[in-house]
């Protein structure tokens, strides 16, 4: 059977083969998701925010804060999971398996300090004050794949992949809403962390930018989803 001829189901079962390191990500995330819910229920609280949580002071929390999610926050979950798969498993055939995970660990750490550092600059206090959330590394991967793509389009004027045009629509949108969170900062009224978004925006537009041209363009022989 041809690919061409394969079912969108073979075909999308073929390629997450070809992404192991965001499928794993991917399962960190439940993993995580799940010691978050077990400490939260057993421990309570104050454990919960010293292993979890990135606060102002140096704690266990800054090594689970850029892959964990509130405990009650499976919504959350579920879209960052497919968000990564999606746009993550892009990124990973597009950039090689380690330039990927670097990338991954330099946008968790970056997104999340840039979070509890707007807390300090606010001269917020408070054994509850710190973040948490892989929302930051998500972000980064999204805003990677619609300026690589819009690259690769200017360059050759075809897409990389058959439905990438598709993905570039989705990504910009989600990366608009990330932006637009900046009214909410200004005005107060944020209920999410605003600066590590748009840290996680940021970090994906600018490696984007700055990545060689022949890279870009030897990036559409890597898959024709994306």
């Amino acid at each position: 059977m041809t690919e061409a001829a394969a079912s969108p189901l073979t075909r999308g079962l073929r390629w997450l083969r070809t992404v192991p390191a965001t499928i794993s990500l991917c399962l960190l995330f439940a993993l995580v998701f799940a010691a978050e819910w077990y400490v939260w229920r057993t421990f309570g609280y104050a454990t919960f925010v010293d292993l979890f949580v990135a606060t102002p002071e140096p704690s266990p929390g800054w090594l689970l804060a850029p892959l964990a999610h509130l405990p009650t926050g499976y919504r959350h979950l579920a879209s960052s999971v497919v968000q990564l798969l999606l746009f993550g498993g892009i990124v990973e055939r597009r950039l090689g398996r380690r330039q990927y995970l670097a990338l991954v660990a330099a946008s968790g750490l970056a997104t999340t300090a840039a979070q509890v550092a707007s807390y300090v600059a606010l001269g917020a206090t408070g054994r509850g004050v710190g973040t948490l959330g892989a929302s930051g590394i998500v972000l980064a991967m999204t805003a990677l794949v619609v300026v690589d793509s819009v690259r690769y389009r200017l360059a050759t004027g075809d897409w990389q992949g058959d439905v990438t045009w598709v993905w570039v629509l989705l990504g910009s949108v989600i990366v608009a809403q990330a932006v637009f969170g900046l009214l909410s900062l200004v005005l107060g009224t944020a209920t999410v962390g605003v600066v590590g978004h748009l840290t996680g925006v940021a970090i994906g537009l600018g490696y984007g930018l700055v990545r060689p041209t022949g890279a870009v363009l030897f990036s559409g022989d890597t898959a024709r989803f994306g």
